[in-house]
């Protein structure tokens, strides 16, 4: 999971379902979307987070996944600029082509359509 749809996740899950669930919305179309946007969020998301428990707080030790590719150290250093041009940095939309890029050829890997249509 990229950071955006996190980011989109964690304003669903702890914000607006929390609300909505208070409210006595559990039974609502509105609690339904935002279940069903953070499952969708979840479908690819794999690993083994390491945890230490001591006295009521977990602290992370840390966390792997094999599945993910929309992560790369290469690809996020600027010390390798193979596949990406300093002139990429002049345009928004180039920089943030990388990470859907990523999405894309995750998806076509995975044997998902690029789009439903």
């Amino acid at each position: 999971m990229d950071g955006r749809v996190r980011e989109l996740r964690d304003q669903f899950s702890s914000i607006t379902w929390s609300r909505l669930i208070y409210n006595g919305m559990y039974f609502s179309p509105e609690r339904e979307f935002v279940e069903n946007s953070v499952v969708f969020c979840q479908h690819n998301v794999t690993g083994v987070v390491r945890l230490s428990a001591y006295k009521g707080h977990a602290y992370v030790l840390g966390r792997s996944s094999n599945a993910s590719n929309l992560y790369s150290e290469q690809d996020a250093s600027m010390d390798s600029l193979e596949g990406f041009s300093p002139m990429d940095t002049t345009g928004f939309i180039a920089i943030q082509a990388i990470r859907l890029k990523k999405y894309g050829e995750q998806k076509i890997k995975d044997g998902q359509p690029l789009s439903k249509s």
